[in-house]
């Protein structure tokens, strides 16, 4: 009974070692959305853009949004 108890509990160690490599992949040069040709092809938004879609004027695909996500992700390592 111990048994199935010990393999319902989640294993903290692997879960936060997988968080902590995770963590370490985003926004660094591990991170396969910053790779030279995925920033190349990334569409840049204007600030108006950007705005327009937070507030509901304008919507963009889900293209678009992965967009907006990479050039994020860029922006904040430059």
């Amino acid at each position: 009974m111990a048994e199935k108890e010990d393999k319902k509990q989640p294993n903290v160690i692997k879960d936060a070692a997988k968080g902590f490599l995770e963590g370490l992949r985003f926004g660094s040069i591990a991170d396969p959305d910053l790779t030279e040709e995925k920033v190349k092809e990334t569409k840049q938004f204007s600030i108006k853009e950007v705005f327009n879609h937070l507030s509901g004027k304008v919507k963009l695909s889900k293209e678009e949004v992965e967009h907006l996500k990479r050039m994020a992700k860029h922006n904040r390592n430059l």
